[in-house]
């Protein structure tokens, strides 16, 4: 009787995980074109100025 029970409940579990899962790309993949545009522009403005070397006097022998 247990086994007919379960057997009822896994089509819903199965559509449930794959819904979730779906939802969470979703989100993922928007999350993703979001940053995207502002990556690029902080890496070329990372590639435009390059940063200042700086030497350290502390180590004077």
């Amino acid at each position: 009787m247990n086994s007919a029970i379960s057997a009822r409940r896994r089509p819903k579990t199965g559509t449930m995980t794959r819904v979730v899962l779906l939802v969470s790309f979703l989100i993922l993949f928007g999350r993703l074109l979001f940053i995207i545009p502002g990556a690029i522009e902080h890496h070329q403005q990372k590639k435009a100025i390059p940063e200042p070397v700086t030497l350290s006097t502390s180590d004077s022998r």
